[in-house]
């Protein structure tokens, strides 16, 4: 609109000269003539006065062409142009005409209007900072409250430097709110707008009035960007005073320009936000205009004012009421991320019951997984989570948010939980806002405060749940128009029965309160409405000595945090009946089966984290820690529930979920170790449990407790670890318990002989864990050929990149997370499952393993005094001749057996038959060939009587044979075949010396299971700087022993015909101390090295019916 002063600016001087170029269009020009000061008329002198008023006057006359010049010429075309005429230095002229008071109207109309429009830039807006313009137009616009044009420009250059928060600091720091506040009187009179929201529109505003509005509105818009700034203008007025001009009479653009600066202004409504708003009648008239009377751009924002609202839990059955949830629901759904505050706000509106009907009618479930599936790492999803909390006791809802897909979902979020990924997720949260946030979405308008009830004089009946549900419903049908109505003492009782107040909702100092003072929680006081200024549309209310006992005054921060909770006495305002403190805990229970002394009991997770990696919030009405996975572990809880829960737990993702979370998370819940108890005690859940592979799954996650995971990095106390590890082997006993009886053989023998293929595989890998029954497990087993079938993938490792590894299909899904689901993982995982099903049959078997005692029989200590060795005092009469042309001297009628037994066949035919080695004489040496002198010189001294130390025959101290016990797998050789001991059981099996063979294969056993001892720890270790014995060199642990040389000497066995040297490394392999990397790497290793696979598939197989015979 275009206003006298404006048009007076197009013709300044009343005459143009077109032909010179006149003086104005000189930017220096027009600064010097701003810069010249006018003489105050108390200044001029009585004796000429009329040169004085003349120079005055043409003063005047340049500052003000110099004005309109600047307006329409000097700063027009951009921000180029306003950064010119800032450089030249044409600020400060104008801060120093608006200090004058003897500018005139036209002269401060103009100056304001050209500050406004440089105040648009950056840089010019910290310039003004600088010089300290903010209080100039903040007194300019003071002291010309009734001049309308004066107060448009100076709310308009006020608006502009609050774009930035410095520039709103200043603003309010210099009192600028209140003179804006004035500017949205309708009224020309500076003290009418005492009470705005009292007086009624006029019929028709003038354009002057409607503009200077707008520009004060858009003003406030700006000063509401913090929430210190915003509790500011909440105690000064703002909202009632800005909700008067939603009326339909308004001008489109001035109630656009409201409801934008009300939905700023209600952003992160808090009590005193709330109190206002229920006060000001504001709801009444955002529920038309959000449902899209006033257009579709007064729409949207009346929607997200009201979202905004819905953080208060004393609004939100108010805001249900008038039918926008549906509209949260289909905005929220359209697009989740543009919509963010209206998501936000459907997922709050969930908290009370009469909203969660509505929000169920309007689709709001099927946004609320859509959001969930879509948007898994988005700070939003622990809101939708917690929303979907509140649906944990209805039935219905469970089952149609069963439907729609949760669980999965909330398998996947524990996963992310589980693996630290909590901190990415909630990125976009700052530390304050999560916090307060957190506090927003616990609380419930439905349930009372925590801890403690109303004010005594209102009755313990009003902080009951169904009180408070009922006066919700009577919110949101209109019976009520606020919440403070029902505050009345119902008896009439004196003191605050006069006039309503206001309650506060626990979910604005929620948050806060975590951080008051350990007095103020002990002493829980009771709260006052915020220690501010009341507005003009609400009457001071009278104190009373009742309402003065123990109040807390709410005092307005400087810096954006939210309210505190003091105690200082206030007795100006009554007592709030809403009493905030700590939540009460949950006692932990104690019991004799939790005891130290019952070591067969499982251990309860329920006591909180030790050291927690987020804060443990307590929610209002679940009283264990609120850690960020307790809402999903809450909700999958409440489906445990259920009669068969198989359908929605017992699944590969869910279940493998919660078995990573009880492995990976640093204090697991103990929630989830109750559910997983709940799910084994069902006998509905047997079947799936065996179908899907878990109890397999269970050994191998919770019991043995794989340390060396790929990647993996172990997080827990040897305490938590002892609890899962009990959890264990607690869930393998329900289940055992269940397999016993009739229905469960029933259903594990329907499994195998009826199943599919992965179902038959995944119940042979279970069944040794959960059934004792010998005829049952050898029926199933061999009879059916199960173990057949569950030993054929592992069979099949070349086909690691081919679709056919049946290691790949059958157990990938059970990989966390899903990306590490590599072809090695899995066949490590199957092999590892494979060891725990055969390690736990021949737990059951009669025969052991030998143990490391066989070789400590075989030892001799090196300095005791003993026979010298049989084969340096023989006489020799024979040479053997080897391939690198070394001789070894033998007796003939030794080595032949002529003289006492003949102890190789092969030395008995070449020597004492028709061979030409016979006719040679003792000169002749006799060439053997392939032979190595390690093969050869062993079996020489044991045919001429040496023996091995501590066996019994007297045979003397032979240094070759006693090296093989004290060295018999070094010498330098990281092939097991090159070893003395693998190089003298070669030559005992090349030259036919069945009892070298057996003493050989004795030791050779003896030292791998004392490599296996040194693994599992079964045996003490040998003291530090003593030399580790039958270590193989290449290795520097002992578990890297054991996988090197386990695999070779199986390989040996099967080359060299040493067939109980075979099964005793499968024997090996299977103790169940093991760890399950070192055992699943060896039988890996093994086949990949097994001479013949069908051999190894054979001796398995004898194991196990060695096992169950």
């Amino acid at each position: 609109m275009a206003t006298r002063a404006e048009q007076d600016e197009k013709h300044p001087s009343g005459r143009t000269d077109s032909s010179s170029p006149s003086p104005e269009s000189s930017l220096s020009w027009c600064l010097v003539q701003l810069s010249k000061s006018i003489p105050r008329a108390d200044t001029l002198t009585c004796a000429d006065p009329k040169p004085s008023r003349d120079a005055d006057k043409r003063l005047r006359a340049g500052q003000w062409r110099a004005l309109v010049a600047i307006r329409t010429h000097h700063i027009k075309g951009g921000s180029s142009r306003i950064g010119r005429y800032q450089a030249q230095g044409g600020l400060p002229p104008l801060l120093a005409i608006l200090h004058r008071p003897e500018s005139s109207r036209k002269i401060l109309d103009l100056t304001l209007s050209i500050l406004a429009n440089c105040c648009t830039e950056k840089a010019t807006r910290a310039e003004v900072r600088r010089l300290d313009g903010v209080p100039l137009v903040v007194a300019v616009l003071k002291r010309h409250a009734s001049v309308e044009t004066v107060e448009n420009r100076a709310a308009r250059a006020l608006g502009n430097l609050a774009m930035d928060p410095e520039g709103s600091a200043q603003i309010h720091s210099a009192g600028g709110v209140p003179p804006l506040l004035l500017c949205l009187s309708l009224s020309t009179s500076p003290s009418s707008p005492s009470s705005p929201s009292n007086v009624p529109p006029p019929p028709a505003a003038s354009s002057s009035v409607l503009e200077r509005t707008q520009s004060a509105v858009r003003a406030l818009f700006y000063l509401s960007d913090t929430p210190s700034n915003r509790l500011s203008l909440l105690s000064q007025g703002a909202l009632p005073t800005l909700a008067l001009f939603l009326a339909p009479e308004y001008p489109l653009g001035l109630r656009r320009a409201c409801l934008r600066a009300l939905h700023e202004l209600t952003r992160g409504c808090g009590a005193e936000c709330a109190r206002e708003v229920s006060v000001s009648g504001v709801l009444s008239q955002l529920g038309p205009l959000a449902s899209g009377e006033g257009g579709g751009a007064l729409e949207e924002l009346a929607l997200k004012t009201l979202a905004n609202l819905c953080s208060q839990g004393c609004l939100r059955p108010l805001v249900g009421s008038l039918g926008v949830i549906q509209k949260f629901a289909e905005e929220a759904r359209k697009d989740p991320l543009k919509s963010s505050v209206l998501f936000k706000a459907l997922c709050f509106c969930c908290k009370e019951a009469v909203n969660r009907v509505k929000v169920k009618e309007s689709g709001g479930l099927e946004v609320l997984i859509g959001f969930l599936a879509a948007y898994q790492n988005h700070p939003l999803t622990r809101l939708a989570v917690l929303a979907c909390v509140d649906f944990v006791y209805d039935e219905a809802a469970l089952e149609q948010l069963q439907e729609l897909g949760l669980v999965p979902l909330l398998a996947a979020r524990l996963v992310d939980l589980a693996r630290g990924d909590d901190s990415k997720m909630d990125a976009g949260l700052s530390a304050s806002s999560q916090c307060a946030e957190l506090g927003s979405c616990y609380d419930s308008f439905d349930f009372p405060p925590p801890e403690g009830s109303r004010k005594e004089e209102v009755g313990k009946e009003q902080g009951s749940s169904s009180f408070l549900s009922l006066r919700s419903w009577l919110l949101s049908e209109g019976f009520i128009s606020s919440e403070v109505e029902l505050m009345m003492s119902p008896c009439g009782s004196d003191g605050d029965s006069g006039s309503p107040h206001p309650t506060c909702s626990p979910s604005s100092f929620y948050s806060s309160s975590s951080s008051s003072s350990s007095s103020s929680s002990s002493s829980s006081p009771s709260l006052t409405p915020a220690d501010v200024s009341p507005s003009p549309a609400q009457p001071k209310p009278v104190s009373s000595p009742s309402a003065r006992s123990k109040p807390c005054r709410l005092s307005v921060p400087a810096s954006p945090s939210p309210p505190s909770c003091t105690s200082t006495p206030q007795p100006k305002r009554p007592v709030s009946p809403c009493k905030f403190s700590s939540p009460p805990r949950k006692r932990a229970r104690t019991s004799s089966l939790s005891s130290s002394s019952s070591r067969s009991s499982l251990v309860s997770l329920d006591g909180p984290p030790a050291i927690p990696k987020t804060p443990v919030f307590q929610h209002p009405y679940h009283p264990e820690p609120w850690a960020p996975e307790s809402p999903i572990l809450l909700l999958l809880s409440r489906f445990s529930h259920s009669t068969d829960p198989s359908g929605v737990l017992v699944t590969v993702p869910v279940f493998s979920a919660l078995l990573y979370y009880l492995t990976q998370h640093r204090e697991p819940s103990g929630r989830c170790c109750r559910m997983l108890l709940r799910i084994s005690y069902n006998l509905n859940c047997l079947q799936p449990l065996v179908r899907t592979g878990a109890v397999a799954l269970i050994r191998h996650h919770l019991c043995v407790r794989d340390l060396d995971r790929p990647g993996g990095k172990e997080r827990q106390t040897d305490r938590v670890k002892a609890k899962i590890r009990q959890l264990g082997q607690g869930l393998l006993n329900n289940l055992h318990v269940q397999s016993e009886t009739g229905f469960g053989s029933g259903v594990l023998t329907h499994i195998v002989l009826s199943g599919s293929e992965s179902d038959k595989l995944h119940c042979v890998l279970s069944l040794p864990l959960i059934s004792s029954n010998r005829v049952l497990l050898k029926k199933l087993l061999l009879d059916s050929g199960g173990l057949i079938s569950a030993l054929e993938p592992l069979f099949c490792l070349e086909d690691e990149d081919d679709g056919t590894d049946k290691c790949r299909t059958f157990l990938s899904a059970w990989i966390c997370p899903p990306e590490q689901a590599c072809a090695s993982r899995c066949h490590s995982l199957y092999a590892s499952l494979l060891i725990g099903c055969l390690s736990s049959l021949l737990e059951r078997s009669k025969v052991k393993p030998d143990s490391p005692g066989a070789l400590e029989n075989l030892r001799q200590d090196p300095d005791s005094s003993s026979c010298p060795c049989l084969y340096q005092t023989s006489d020799h009469d024979l040479s053997l001749l080897l391939d690198d042309g070394s001789l070894l001297p033998a007796s003939r009628g030794v080595v032949s057996g002529e003289v006492g037994v003949a102890e190789s066949e092969y030395f008995r035919v070449l020597l004492s038959g028709r061979f030409d080695e016979v006719q040679r004489s003792s000169i002749d040496a006799v060439r053997i060939r392939d032979v190595s002198r390690g093969m050869l010189l062993p079996v020489l001294h044991y045919l001429h009587g040496c023996r091995m130390s501590g066996d019994g025959d007297g045979g003397g101290r032979c240094l070759v044979l006693s090296s093989l016990v004290s060295g018999g797998l070094t010498g330098g050789h990281a092939v097991f075949q090159k070893t003395p001991l693998a190089e003298a059981m070669m030559g005992a099996s090349r030259f036919l010396v069945p009892g070298l063979q057996r003493t050989a294969e004795d030791l050779c056993v003896s030292v791998l299971s004392s490599l296996a001892s040194e693994v599992d720890g079964r045996f003490p270790r040998e003291p530090p700087g003593t030399q580790k014995r039958h270590r193989a060199p290449d290795t520097t642990d002992e578990g890297g022993a054991l996988r090197s040389v386990l695999p070779q000497a199986y390989w040996f066995s099967q080359r060299y015909s040493y067939s109980r040297l075979g099964l005793s490394c499968l024997s090996i392999l299977l103790r169940p101390q093991l760890p399950p990397s070192v055992s699943s790497d060896c039988l890996l290793r093994l086949v990949r090295k097994a001479d013949c696979t069908e051999s190894l598939r054979q001796d398995l197989l004898s194991l196990a019916t060695a096992a169950l015979s």
